[in-house]
């Protein structure tokens, strides 16, 4: 087993996590897309919501940001 999988096995072994968000070190977080130019596209809420107790985010934010030089997205 390599050293990477070692430290994430042994972060979600200790169980660490917060008493607010119950996300640990080693948690998955929601994904949150934001459409900086489209409001009504996305995520609903606060996608740069942080926890009360950790300061932790509660979400990874995805920014969907278009090219228009290229015309693509």
């Amino acid at each position: 087993m390599s050293s990477i999988e070692n430290r994430l096995r042994r972060l979600e072994e200790r169980g660490d996590s917060c008493p607010e968000c119950g996300l640990s070190a080693a948690a998955r977080r929601p994904i949150a897309v934001v459409y900086p130019e489209d409001s009504d596209k996305g995520f609903d809420g606060d996608p740069y919501e942080a926890c009360g107790d950790c300061g932790e985010p509660l979400y990874t934010v995805l920014r969907v940001v278009y090219d228009a030089d290229r015309g693509g997205g």
